[in-house]
């Protein structure tokens, strides 16, 4: 399956209406967790979120067009949703939520890794992790300036050549859906690197074998290098803990139309149970994300799946019962 896929103009601009109205409004934090909780600028925090954002409206759109499953991302939703634990893809075109959580990850060309943080895969895990590559050029402001008629009308001509020679690059971002694995994958190298389990190391040589025989998948330590199964020569840089599959491997296996396609439309999760943090008194931790009302649920997991559904059936209330946008994000009160 031909897995290139592109994001219109629109799609771009749209996406940062809602990160530019998401850190004006204080929907989402300034802060970052380098350099001492340093609060970031605007132009910082679109670089931190623009091209995720993009990597969501490709994968939309390569689910519309490959396999014709109709699905919003965030950006599409006709309000403001909250929460620390949520997928990427909230709901079906006709507002149904899913409950198959779905985590894109964007990743750059000269990436030879998929890497999944293992803190994360620990206390908040997806059903499926999916790697988009985001074909967006580092100049990609120029774009949103060229459509600025205020600041054209002012541009040095030296200015309005080099923006419109960059919109003339980029009337639609080139993207691809490089591929996916699945929480059953990502708990077989578990099993396998931490627990010397020879039925995961099986499943694990079948689906992620690479053309020189080794495993396209590894538990990376704190302090293990990247390396390249194919190329001995080749040597990345240190990592942090993380749960890695090796690109090339995951571009073989993944099976779009009959593995993916039936796991969406049925709309069941695959993970287990994920404990709610909570207190000694036995109230939740701030740090879950979670409302005090929801205090008696067990699995974190569920009770974000309620939290989303309540948040996505208020904002339908609020839109003539419709969940998908019907103007800019651009034109939100701030």
């Amino acid at each position: 399956m031909n897995s290139e896929i592109v994001v219109s103009k629109e799609q771009y601009l749209e996406a940062l209406g809602f990160t530019i109205y998401a850190y004006l409004s204080g929907k989402i934090t300034k802060y970052s967790g380098m350099g001492g909780q340093k609060t970031r600028t605007l132009g910082e925090f679109i670089e931190n979120m623009v091209y995720g954002k993009i990597g969501e409206l490709a994968f939309k759109n390569f689910l519309k067009k490959k396999l014709n499953i109709e699905v919003l991302t965030e950006t599409d939703i006709a309000g403001f949703y909250s929460g620390v634990y949520l997928p990427d893809i909230p709901s079906f075109a006709d507002g149904r939520a899913l409950k198959f959580w779905i985590d894109v990850k964007e990743i750059r060309r000269d990436q030879k890794w998929l890497l999944i943080p293992a803190s994360s895969v620990k206390s908040r895990p997806y059903d499926a992790y999916v790697a988009v590559w985001v074909g967006l050029p580092d100049e990609h402001i120029l774009w949103l300036i060229e459509n600025v008629p205020y600041i054209k009308n002012k541009m040095d001509g030296s200015w309005v050549k080099k923006v419109q020679k960059l919109a003339d690059r980029i009337e639609e971002i080139p993207c691809e859906v490089v591929g996916y694995v699945t929480w059953n994958d990502v708990q077989n190298v578990i099993n396998y690197f931490n627990k010397g389990d020879n039925s995961a190391k099986k499943c694990l040589m079948k689906k992620f074998k690479t053309e020189s025989g080794k495993i396209g998948a590894n538990y990376f330590k704190d302090g293990d290098k990247l390396y390249d199964p194919e190329d001995p020569e080749w040597h990345g840089s240190e990592v942090r803990e993380n749960i890695g599959f090796y690109i090339q491997s995951i571009q073989k296996s993944s099976n779009w139309e009959e593995e993916f396609k039936k796991f969406i439309c049925g709309n069941t999760k695959m993970i287990g149970p994920v404990p709610i943090p909570r207190t000694k008194n036995g109230s939740i931790r701030k740090s879950a994300g979670l409302p005090d009302s929801y205090g008696n649920y067990e699995d974190l997991r569920e009770a974000f799946q309620r939290y989303l559904e309540t948040q996505l059936e208020e904002i339908k209330k609020s839109n003539n019962n419709i969940l998908r946008r019907n103007k800019s994000w651009f034109s939100e009160k701030i």
